[in-house]
């Protein structure tokens, strides 16, 4: 009986994904913060032309007050303005978005992707 449970217990953690339990509440706090008018810099994945060379890198896009801007990890903020974005795939884990032609593509989580979009627009 002992081990029937440990295997079921054993199979429950493995249908739990962690890095979205805790993501969830990082996303949480990033939204109130939005709310609340301050500067929210939001995880993403930038490919463009004039950002990141055309290669698809991981950083942050920086929304609020000011200049939206995109910043790598241990890298300088730069200005970020995309242009008008359109949704291209969606899926449990990101909502991708293509502008320029597709000269650029940003890639957010859909929890995110409303604020960013709104901020962008404003």
């Amino acid at each position: 009986m002992g081990e029937l449970l440990v295997v079921l217990v054993g199979n429950l953690l493995t249908m739990i994904d962690m890095s979205e339990l805790f993501g969830s509440r990082r996303r949480r706090a990033r939204a109130a913060a939005f709310a609340r008018g301050a500067r929210v810099e939001f995880p993403c994945v930038l490919r463009s032309d004039e950002v990141t060379e055309g290669r698809e890198r991981r950083g942050w896009i920086a929304v609020g007050e000011g200049t939206a801007t995109w910043r790598t990890p241990g890298g300088e903020p730069v200005a970020f303005e995309p242009g008008e974005l359109t949704m291209q795939a969606v899926d449990r884990q990101s909502v991708t978005f293509h502008a320029a032609g597709g000269r650029t593509e940003l890639r957010l989580h859909p929890d995110e992707a409303p604020l960013v979009l709104r901020a962008l627009a404003g």
